[in-house]
């Protein structure tokens, strides 16, 4: 067997370390610094894509809460249309309530006659003119209550004018009041919007 002298055993012994080394370094060491690099860069994607996913569920049920909101919005107008599916049964049914609210504020219905209806986006105007005669303060009543009726209605023109000269607290006035109905019920048909827009004076 072949003697090694103590200075070539050390090189040896040095060289079988440095080997060991940079074999470890090759085949244990860079392998896990690669799959530790690996691991971050996932970990690092799989935040950014559960930070998005957060960001995605707040906005919808953002969009879920105004989508609620608004629904209940277009309920509550709708509840405030006008009975009937068309114009004159509208105009009839609106007909109805100025009287009765005349009646009730104690003041006469003159006259009363259906005005053109005017196409207002998505909904239709229905205005009637009635001529009514009373007393100053029963038509400040009857102007009151028209306001708080359950419908939605716009008072669009107001003539007043003294009944007699012998009796100026007695008033003539000539108003014109609208109500609203759906266009697309109006019509028979929707009109490709499953919402309403706002209505007129609301």
């Amino acid at each position: 067997m072949l003697k090694l002298q103590p200075r070539e055993r050390r090189l040896l012994i040095i060289g079988v370390i440095a080997a060991t080394g940079i074999l470890g370094y090759l085949y244990v060491v860079e392998p896990l610094l690669a799959h530790h690099e690996a691991v971050t860069t996932q970990i690092a994607s799989h935040e950014a894509l559960l930070a998005r996913q957060q960001r995605l569920v707040a906005r919808r049920d953002r969009y879920a809460e105004e989508r609620d909101t608004l629904q209940a919005e277009i309920a509550q107008r709708r509840g405030r249309l006008l009975p009937g599916d068309k114009p004159p049964l509208a105009a009839s049914e609106l007909q109805k309530l100025v009287k009765s609210t005349a009646q009730d504020a104690g003041i006469e219905v003159r006259s009363e006659r259906i005005l053109p209806v005017t196409e207002r986006g998505g909904y239709i105007e229905v205005p009637v003119e009635v001529t009514l005669a009373g007393p100053i303060r029963g038509i400040v009543t009857f102007l009151q209550r028209l306001e708080a009726v359950p419908v939605q209605v716009s008072i669009q023109d107001l003539k007043l004018r003294v009944a007699s000269v012998a009796a100026p607290r007695e008033l003539l006035a000539t108003v014109a009041v609208a109500g609203y109905i759906a266009s697309g019920t109006a019509e028979g048909e929707p009109r490709g919007r499953s919402e309403p827009r706002r209505l007129p004076g609301a």
